[in-house]
């Protein structure tokens, strides 16, 4: 049975590399039937001017789900990072986004993450959450392996340190820490801001439904039907994929409508 949703769906860049052909790419990511667009990795020099790329957008059909920023720089003289991040949501802001999606700084080695630097990243967020305010837009951390922030504990100790910041969920990301993504998808709903969809094969990401099991997609459905959320969800392979961009978006909402989302 069909269940009707309020989540639009989008799609995200990394695919194509960082200096991709825009007109091209968003014909490509509206012709697989996306409604939205995620900028990852593209510098503001190449997107040009915020109405040059809502022209673009525009043309498309499309509109801006999020810009995704990364906050990765832990020292003490970080101002450069945060004006950068800035921009990033001046420029999201003008295209009308309401998101800014971010990941955090690279993970210590072979260490843990001391309180220390979940409380000056935390101190970094604190900044881009209040600026970001401005422009009617909210922040939401996307957890990676890797990174400062990898496990859902460690998201809960960068949450307490900062209430006001809300999750950006890849279930994929869940799975491949051996979590749960349902259960997170239940436990984040009042803070949930954004999602991401990929699926998990061997020692790669790969197209939806194609991977090893871990994640029940129609399930990942049914549960942000349970909890109301209307917020975007985005579909996204990396630029490292065995599949190429423009198969990977149009495999990826084949699998999605297959499922009826």
């Amino acid at each position: 049975m069909n269940r009707p949703h309020c989540f639009k769906l989008g799609y995200n860049t990394n695919s194509w590399g960082k200096t991709p052909d825009l007109d091209e790419m968003f014909n490509d990511i509206a012709n697989a039937g996306w409604k939205g667009v995620e900028l990852i990795s593209l510098s503001l020099d190449w997107l040009g001017t915020p109405n040059n790329l809502a022209n673009k957008l525009k043309n498309n059909g499309l509109v801006l789900s999020s810009m995704f920023g990364r906050v990765d720089d832990m020292s003490s003289d970080s101002n450069n990072m945060l004006e950068r991040e800035k921009r990033r949501i001046e420029y999201g802001a003008e295209l009308g986004a309401d998101v800014y999606a971010f990941t955090g700084p690279q993970r210590p080695l072979n260490r843990k993450p001391s309180q220390d630097e979940f409380k000056r990243f935390a101190d970094h967020v604190q900044i881009l959450i209040e600026y970001a305010l401005l422009y009617g837009q909210v922040l939401a951390f996307h957890a990676h392996p890797a990174s400062l922030v990898e496990t859902e504990q460690e998201q809960d100790i960068l949450f307490s340190c900062v209430p006001q910041l809300q999750i950006c969920l890849d279930v994929s990301i869940s799975a491949l820490m051996g979590e749960d993504p349902i259960f997170q998808l239940k436990k984040y709903s009042d803070r949930l801001a954004y999602v991401h969809l990929k699926d998990v094969d061997y020692g790669k990401f790969c197209i939806m439904g194609r991977g090893r099991g871990l994640i029940d997609f129609a399930q990942v459905k049914n549960s942000l039907i349970d909890i109301g959320y209307d917020g975007w969800v985005v579909g996204e392979l990396g630029s490292g994929a065995d599949t190429g961009a423009v198969e990977s978006c149009n495999e990826n909402m084949k699998y999605l409508k297959s499922l009826e989302y």
